[in-house]
């Protein structure tokens, strides 16, 4: 039996350059007033066909456009490259377009999700006990 628990948490992502100190991350954000929910889309063109990403060449240790995760005061931090993001984003894209209909296609198969990896390295660069790889897994409960 798994002792796994979903956690619900608040997602911030981070261009890397910003180099943003996620530490001070539960001042910030109690400067912050309530806001508005707000829907925002990105446009298809902006996420490279699967088939044109190089997944090869995220072993090797020169490489540098992977993502990492931090948490701070129930706040999921993805911190990396605009060409990291494309080329993850591509697959949760998959998941959005994709997840729905497969029940359906699929009855007997458990869940649709996708994983997002940090890099190839022995060490883990995550802080926080984040998860490595990070597991997103769909729900058809999901609300927006």
């Amino acid at each position: 039996m798994s002792s796994y628990q979903p956690v619900a948490l608040v997602l911030v992502l981070v261009h890397h350059s910003l180099r943003f100190p996620t530490a001070s991350w539960k001042q910030v954000r109690s400067r912050l007033d309530a806001g508005m929910p707000q829907k925002t889309a990105t446009p298809d063109q902006d996420f490279p066909d699967e088939a044109a990403i190089d997944h090869q060449r995220r072993h090797y240790r020169s490489y540098r456009d992977h993502l990492a995760f931090d948490i701070a005061a129930h706040t999921l931090f993805v911190v990396g490259s605009p060409t990291a993001f494309r080329e993850y984003g591509t697959a949760l894209r998959g998941l959005v377009d994709q997840a729905p209909s497969f029940p359906y296609r699929y009855p007997h198969a458990g869940h649709f999700c996708v994983e997002l990896g940090p890099g190839p390295w022995a060490r883990v660069r995550n802080r926080r006990r984040v998860p490595a790889p990070l597991h997103i897994q769909y729900s058809a409960d999901w609300r927006v």
